[in-house]
């Protein structure tokens, strides 16, 4: 513990007022002083010292009980309660004349934001100014998350007969079945009930914003910024696209679209691996997953007029998000595994971990990275570009959907010979190019199926690694009307094969 003594406050304030500092002359500045003391506790903490003249000159003031109880009723204004030592040092030279010395410390917003006399002051370098209303939202959602976020606000607007009760089963079933929800819950029958399981509804029976935009049949209509907009663009910039689309289903539909956009617009490359040939996508599979996964689980939904996108050059996937990291960290701070899970939307996340879609907790950054190294990429570029957060992933070598043959290709140094922008885009803005040639996923499937095809190699088409996946999407739902199975009397045999009906 510092020994605090008129040696140690010349030392303090020798280099006059801080951003950690604040100078008064007598306590008849005390409110001021108040401010800036709420200030410093927002910000990076800071000393308030009363006794000292404008000149640095320490004259101290006299102090009386009165003194003291104007003091501590003063910081009796500070909300919430704060415990501070105030130090009353005095002068050698002149009997009963004291320098008042506080230290505020700050907390890093675990209980803040603070305020004094009903409002509430940060630092802006030396000076103190007042809070505006968006940093102070913010620093109260960050100082209790589950309490004042926005997915787990109740909304009296949401109805049991808004959600898509089958992806309620669905979601249930599939988290049974990865062993992340307890094999009992498979005697859930209400909907409500299911929803209390996910964690999306409260037990006085009012549902959670992020009940609707994850098993919401209108999102939309309550939640307009549920949406993700998906453009393939001509090139290396956004001047003409040759398709788009807006997606405003639940994040779900959401996570299905994306996937499906990719794999139409993302090309097949193979290489020969030992003897046998590899098909691989020009981004790996397990990047795109992660990336959207995160694009869905960590975006702000506080703005209405912000939705996430996707967009697709010749060069390059850029995945553009609405939001932040959490204060003072960064993408680094999340590529080794160091820092466990910090998710924007905790009970959104929650959800999509539970029901398997997302394989593990924490890790979606260090997979891309990693995925895209074993497939010789060069390393992806995240950037905050206030309010989005980019993650741009280059493609080694991009091929043009017509021709097959190279467009661009990145240096040895990894790094492309231009910066373009990565904002968001308006389709309605740029010229749209449609290419025949482009099949969507299910077309390539029906195709490829013309001759009898395993799950294995029917993923390795599509350059998919997740087989669960694509036998869900494209092979589940067509059997019978397109597809037939090749030993249909035994459904799960390791032999079956799919072949389209013609």
């Amino acid at each position: 513990m510092i020994m605090i003594t008129i040696d140690y406050i010349k030392d303090l304030i020798a280099k006059d007022e801080t951003r950690t500092l604040e100078l008064k002359k007598t306590t008849g500045e005390l409110y001021k002083g108040m401010e800036t003391a709420c200030a410093f506790l927002n910000s990076d903490g800071g000393w308030l010292i009363f006794g000292v003249a404008p000149s640095l000159k320490i004259i101290g003031q006299n102090v009386t009980d009165n003194t003291r109880q104007e003091v501590a009723n003063a910081l009796r204004k500070i909300e919430p309660a704060i415990n501070v030592e105030v130090e009353y040092i005095e002068l050698p030279d002149k009997p009963d004349y004291y320098v008042i010395a506080i230290y505020f410390d700050s907390n890093n917003f675990k209980n803040g934001p603070y305020s004094f006399d009903g409002r509430a002051f940060y630092k802006v370098e030396s000076t103190t100014v007042l809070m505006p209303r968006q940093m102070y939202e913010e620093r109260l959602k960050l100082s209790n998350p589950r309490r004042f976020s926005w997915e787990n606000t109740p909304n009296p607007e949401i109805s049991v007969e808004d959600m898509d009760t089958e992806l309620l089963y669905q979601t249930l079933h599939d988290g049974i079945g990865s062993r992340r929800i307890h094999a009992s819950a498979m005697t859930l029958q209400d909907p409500m009930k299911i929803m209390l399981k996910l964690g999306v509804a409260r037990k006085d029976g009012m549902i959670l914003n992020a009940a609707n935009v994850l098993f919401g049949k209108e999102p939309t209509l309550l939640h307009p910024q549920c949406k993700i907009r998906l453009a393939r663009f001509e090139g290396v910039d956004k001047r003409v696209f040759r398709d788009q689309t807006v997606c405003e289903g639940n994040l779900f539909e959401q996570y299905d679209t994306v996937m499906d956009f990719c794999l139409k617009h993302l090309n097949l490359s193979g290489r020969m691996d030992s003897k046998f040939r590899q098909d691989m996508l020009t981004v790996p599979y397990e990047a795109i997953k992660e990336a959207t996964i995160n694009m869905l689980c960590h975006r702000s939904w506080n703005a209405e007029n912000t939705t996430p996108s996707l967009a697709i050059y010749d060069d390059r996937i850029v995945f553009q998000n609405p939001g932040a990291f959490p204060h003072g960290m960064s993408w680094q701070d999340f590529v080794d595994d160091q820092i466990g899970s910090l998710p924007a939307n905790p009970t959104i996340a929650n959800v999509f971990y539970r029901r398997g879609t997302m394989e593990a907790w924490g890790r979606g950054i260090g997979l891309i990275m990693k995925s895209c190294r074993e497939q010789e990429l060069p390393v992806p570029e995240i950037r905050v570009v206030a309010p989005f957060v980019n993650l741009t992933i280059w493609f080694r070598r991009a091929l043009t959907e017509a021709t097959n043959k190279p467009a661009f290709k990145i240096d040895d140094a990894d790094t492309p010979s231009h910066t373009p922008s990565d904002d968001g885009f308006t389709p309605s803005q740029v010229s749209y190019h449609p290419k025949s040639s482009l099949a969507s996923p299910q077309d390539k499937v029906f195709e490829f199926c013309k001759s009898p095809k395993s799950i294995v190699e029917i993923a390795n088409m599509l350059g998919v690694n997740d087989r669960r996946w694509v036998r869900k999407k494209y092979i589940a739902p067509f059997i019978g009307t397109r597809l037939q199975m090749t030993i249909p009397d035994k459904p799960n045999s390791q032999n079956q094969k799919y072949k389209t009906i013609e």
